[in-house]
């Protein structure tokens, strides 16, 4: 990438921090503009330290895929809830408490948006990164949220162009 393409992605990325950042303040002041004097500081200084922090890296984004992985996001939600539901008025709890590791080639944005994907799957959580993946603690049997996680996985590959691994060890 050349020097002015370069200085162009990170001030895109500067300004979509910003913005970001912005609308979060915005929704946790409920508008209050007399709260803008910190917020804006607050908001620029967030955004540089970000960018220091996590410096912007391009991402081959398939629109087609994206739109696809959030209609499975909302597929899922419901199916989550509808499953929490059911566990919730439930007399008898199944729950089995497991630890797994799943393993998985993504990194940075891919893998944030995997962990933070993961909490629409019923009882699933993500501990901690680890080497070549993450560790995620289940209420459910590893044989039924191992095809999630893969199918979940598959979904993130596509839309960021990245080829998905299907390595699970305990």
């Amino acid at each position: 990438m050349n020097y002015f393409a370069a200085r162009l992605h990170l001030l895109y990325a500067f300004f979509l921090r910003n913005a970001t950042a912005g609308a979060v303040w915005w929704i946790l002041t409920e508008g209050d503009l007399s709260s803008w004097p910190v917020g804006l500081t607050s908001v620029l200084f967030c955004s540089v330290l970000s960018l220091y922090i996590y410096p912007p890296k391009s991402h081959n984004i398939n629109v087609v895929a994206m739109i696809k992985f959030m209609g499975y996001f909302l597929f899922a939600s419901v199916v989550a809830g509808i499953d929490i539901a059911k566990k919730t008025v439930s007399k008898q709890l199944t729950i089995r408490s497991v630890m797994i590791e799943f393993n998985t080639p993504f990194q940075g944005l891919p893998l944030w948006v995997f962990m933070i994907s993961m909490s629409l799957l019923p009882g699933t959580l993500s501990i901690s990164t680890t080497k070549h993946g993450l560790k995620i603690h289940c209420l459910d049997t590893e044989e039924k949220i191992i095809p999630e996680l893969i199918r979940l996985e598959t979904y993130i590959a596509c839309m960021f162009s990245l080829q998905p691994s299907n390595r699970v060890s305990k």
